[in-house]
């Protein structure tokens, strides 16, 4: 499989756009005798009847046949499928907007395992073009593909009648600048104008409390922000977590200018506002809350640092190997005497105008 062009990555919908090749090869031992300019009618040969399970819709697809000779006079079916469409990915977002997400491509059969084996050809590597990615903006393609060749189940409502199916996968990683800017910062310096409060002069529990709901609902602000750009999804990504926990030092600073006046109550003294018993408690709160808040900071972005960059290394590792088995192949392919015989003239000169185009690109 090749990935020619890959569109946007909708994170909200839980799909992506792509523009692949698949191409398969089987033996056709009636095609032996086969020569040039011969006409095949390819629907009296067999044929592994490929389709992508997870296509949203119906994909614009366009097929081609060739006739291939290895160097024993062998004849094998090379079919040359290009799909154009939608595709269900179902994305992991533990991680937004640290994540790595895989976009895969399952391509199945119709046909039961009794008939087809599905073989991952030796001499061949999956590929993508990266220049072909249009949300560059918003993601990083890493080239890089994986594959993994499984059985599923063909009918949802029979478990049992099992087809193959051999599935494909790319890795985008998405840019967190902008979140990291617009939100993360925000949200901080947002947090860190709470302390501010604590100038007002404690006596003025009404004005502090102002301050500190007028931020607790910018914060919650940035909350629906931040939810019209995820799924509905049932568990916490790291964005979230850290705009609860600004809520939560939020709410701890808000409840401590409300309780003043109790301990104002509490403590027998004529002039409150003299009092350095008060003041005391509110300049020891004040540093135990920024204390907390500057931990929770400080082990935020280093758990960022273990854990979610730890996948952006090791996929650059992959993806340096990946670019050396590339190599490998394209030296080795210069060295194999293949005869390739066309039955469409007009497809091998389609196909010659492709490769004349990636190899300028």
């Amino acid at each position: 499989m090749t990935f020619l062009k890959l569109g946007e990555i909708n994170t909200l919908k839980e799909h992506f756009d792509a523009d692949m090749l698949i191409r398969s090869k089987w033996r056709e031992p009636r095609l032996d005798a086969y020569k040039t300019g011969d006409e095949v009618d390819w629907a009296d040969y067999w044929n592994p009847k490929f389709f992508i399970e997870n296509a949203i819709g119906e994909p614009k697809t366009t097929i081609a046949h060739f006739v291939e000779f290895n160097e024993e006079g062998d004849a094998f079916v090379l079919e040359r499928k290009r799909c154009k469409g939608t595709y269900m990915e179902q994305l992991e977002l533990w991680e937004f907007p640290f994540d790595v997400q895989d976009l895969s491509v399952t391509v199945m059969t119709d046909l039961p395992l009794a008939e087809i084996d599905l073989i991952e050809d030796p001499n061949e590597v999956h590929k993508i073009y990266k220049q072909g990615f249009i949300d560059e903006q918003e993601w990083y393609i890493y080239k890089y593909v994986r594959s993994l060749k499984r059985e599923i189940a063909k009918d949802r409502a029979d478990p049992s009648v099992r087809r193959q199916c051999l599935q494909v996968m790319c890795r985008a990683a998405r840019r967190p600048a902008y979140f990291i800017w617009n939100i993360f910062s925000v949200t901080m310096l947002i947090a860190a104008l709470s302390f501010v409060t604590f100038a007002v002069n404690p006596d003025l529990v009404q004005n502090r409390l102002q301050l500190t709901f007028t931020l607790v609902l910018t914060t919650v602000a940035f909350k629906f922000v931040i939810n019209q750009s995820l799924p509905r999804i049932s568990y916490l990504t790291y964005l979230d977590r850290y705009v609860l926990a600004t809520l939560f030092v939020l709410f701890l600073i808000t409840l401590w200018h409300g309780f003043q006046r109790t301990f104002l109550e509490m403590i027998p003294h004529e002039d409150h506002r003299n009092h350095p018993t008060l003041e005391r408690a509110d300049w020891i709160a004040c540093v135990i809350l920024m204390f907390a808040y500057g931990v929770f900071n400080l082990q935020f972005f280093i758990r960022i640092l273990v854990f979610p960059y730890r996948k952006r290394r090791e996929m650059k590792k992959l993806e340096q190997e990946y670019i050396r088995l590339v190599r490998d192949q394209a030296s080795k392919r210069k060295h194999d005497g293949i005869k390739r015989v066309d039955s469409d003239s007009e497809t091998e000169d389609q196909e010659k105008k492709l490769i004349d185009v990636k190899s300028k690109k």
